[in-house]
């Protein structure tokens, strides 16, 4: 069963392997393989005080394992799933056996291997006793870190069809993005821990978690304390057995909590208030139940204002607390990039809209209307809340109309997306546990984010004239400016929009119901492929890169940098910028915004070569 599995697993990889999926894991792995070195070289180096050397490792290795439990979660749905056999007339404890065999044959369980060879360079460091205890020491842990994530990936996609599951999916994806991006500010923490030591609670806590154990058997059998030895591998191996047995009862067909849907009587219609009256408020009202009871949209609330709030927090570590005025107009501008794709999420339930003609219009101005309804209210409070938390009053109008603005300039370049952009994902019928399984729309929420952002920047402009000039009324006036803004981006791109929905309502719904435009031909040879498609893996590694090196260099070593100057904090952090002399921090920031702007420019250069060359084969 074992070597079936195996074969099984590395056949529906080789016929399944995309270039996307290949470019993006060859990034993945050169990234985890030089994570996994620094892992390694952590082990030889020399601190000031003897406990911080494991107390270093433990942290490390706990950040592993954080990586083994959110990463299937985010990467989707595994090659091989236990519910692929619920009927096959297989021992489910032989099958758990066979899935787990498969999961340590991957490339993901090698660079983890090396990285837990850090235990062993440890326990070289102390004596061979250590050294012999280092081998179950590294095994353990190995398969602690490849069960749990497989129990936990279950118990998340249980979750993931209900309104609780989805606001914890939401909570958990926003932690992940917000991770990725801004990790930089934890590795500025670890830095500040390792120049003045760990608290002993915060060190305590690092060595009571099962990660650690391995190490502290090891360090223990360096100092020949052998009760303490054998103690913590035991008990990681009574541990490991216990999570083998949980994903074993796991295994098999999920019940899962499916959303209600409840209809509306006679009286209850007439006794709606004007609002929710006609075409558009009767469409709003729907959509607004919609936001209630689809755990996708649950998702899709909760992820914006979660992202910003969770990223507001990391500054923390130096007392950096101007970022929270700025949480609303973020959670706006997060909420625009996710829920671009409205259309999209609600499957081939289009056709409901297309068969009653000239209500087009109408159901887009509703769903522009419900997303203001839903977001408006929340992220204001979002942002007088973090003004209040700040303390510093003038920084008010900076949030006020950068948040303005993204509501309306979101509200219209979502719901342009929305139909432009549609990317096909599965009917809520068809709906899959994982929240990563609902249509690729990464294209679609990174082009949201920097439309939306550039939206919000004439906005920001009238406000730092204000600033700079010391102009108070200045200042002020970007609030009128957001105003304007959004209501042109609200009333014109609407506009857009529904007449694009009109006019090519058919093809969407052909889009939607086969995953192809209805122009395609020979999908075999591209035609009617995304770009992201037919794109080969090198060049797919050369436009993630720059838009990697675009992100960093805009938004880290940019914008962030300018934020604090404006400020007039005299942090410094890790920013180039501020730690060149004065006269040229302004330059070095417009070259980093410059250097950002340039990888982005790049990224999108080559995705749209590709989309000609497509274009080109189609004509």
């Amino acid at each position: 069963m074992v070597g079936v599995l195996i074969r099984m697993k590395l056949a529906v990889l080789r016929h399944s392997t995309s270039d996307t999926k290949m470019a993006l894991s060859g990034l993945g792995w050169a990234a985890g393989s030089c994570l996994a070195v620094t892992t390694v070289i952590l082990a030889f180096l020399d601190f000031s005080q003897p406990r911080m050397l494991t107390d270093v490792l433990a942290v490390t290795f706990a950040l592993w394992a954080l990586g083994w439990i959110v990463g299937p979660i985010f990467a989707g749905e595994p090659a091989l799933n236990g519910e692929h056999f619920h009927r096959q007339p297989i021992p489910r404890r032989t099958l758990t056996t066979g899935l787990l065999a498969a999961a340590l044959v991957s490339v993901t369980t090698a660079i983890t291997v090396l990285a837990l060879g850090a235990t062993i360079a440890f326990a070289a460091r102390l004596s061979w006793q250590a050294v012999v205890v280092s081998v179950p020491a590294v095994v353990l842990p190995l398969l602690f870190m490849v069960i749990l994530s497989r129990v936990v990936t279950l118990l998340f996609r249980a979750l993931a069809r209900s309104r609780i599951g989805g606001a914890i999916t939401a909570t958990v994806t926003a932690a992940i993005v917000s991770l990725c991006s801004f990790s930089w500010v934890l590795f500025i923490g670890v830095y500040l821990l390792l120049e003045y030591g760990f608290p002993p609670a915060f060190s305590t806590v690092v060595r009571a978690l099962p990660s650690s154990w391995g190490l502290l058997a090891v360090e223990a059998a360096g100092r020949g304390d052998w009760l303490w030895a054998v103690g913590p591998l035991a008990a990681l191996a009574v541990l490991v057995a216990a999570l083998f047995a949980a994903w074993s009862a796991l295994i098999g067909p999920q019940r899962l909590a499916r959303p209600v849907v409840r209809g509306s009587c006679a009286q209850a219609a007439a006794r709606r208030p004007r609002l929710f009256r006609g075409d558009v408020g009767t469409i709003c009202l729907k959509e607004l139940r919609t936001w209630w009871r689809d755990p996708i949209r649950t998702q899709s609330i909760v992820l914006g204002p979660a992202f910003a709030v969770i990223t507001a927090l990391f500054p923390l570590i130096f007392d950096f607390t101007a970022a929270f005025p700025f949480v609303g107009a973020a959670g706006a501008l997060m909420a625009a990039a996710t829920c671009a794709n409205l259309y999209g999420q609600d499957g081939t339930a289009l056709w409901l809209t297309l068969t009653v003609p000239g209500k087009e219009r109408a159901d887009v101005r509703a769903r522009q209307l419900a997303w203001l309804i839903v977001f408006g209210p929340l992220t204001l409070l979002l942002t007088l809340a973090g003004t209040l938390v700040h303390g510093d009053p003038d920084l008010l109008p900076w949030a006020l109309a950068g948040n303005i603005a993204a509501l309306g300039g979101g509200s219209g370049l979502l719901i342009w997306a929305s139909v432009a952009v549609l990317v096909p994902g599965p009917d809520p019928r068809k709906s899959k546990n994982s929240p990563m399984d609902h249509g690729d729309v990464t294209g679609q929420s990174f082009l949201m984010f920097f439309l939306v952002a550039l939206a919000v920047g004439p906005t920001l402009g009238v406000a730092w004239a204000g600033h700079a000039l010391e102009r108070p009324a200045l200042l002020w006036a970007s609030l009128p400016v957001a105003l304007l803004t959004g209501v042109l981006s609200h009333v014109l791109l609407g506009s857009v929009a529904a007449r694009k929905l009109r006019d090519q309502g058919p093809e969407l719904l052909h889009l939607m119901r086969s995953g192809a435009p209805s122009s395609t031909a020979t999908p075999e040879e591209g035609v009617g492929k995304s770009p992201f498609e037919t794109m080969s893996a090198q060049r797919q590694t050369l436009m993630w890169t720059a838009m990697a090196v675009g992100l960093i260099g805009l938004l880290p070593q940019g914008l962030v940098p300018l934020g604090i100057k404006l400020s007039g904090s005299p942090d410094k952090v890790w920013f180039l910028a501020l730690h060149v002399s004065d006269p040229w921090q302004w330059p070095v920031i417009a070259a980093m915004v410059l250097i950002g702007v340039s990888g982005f420019w790049a990224a999108y250069g080559l995705y749209r070569a590709e989309k000609s060359r497509g274009q080109a084969v189609a004509a």
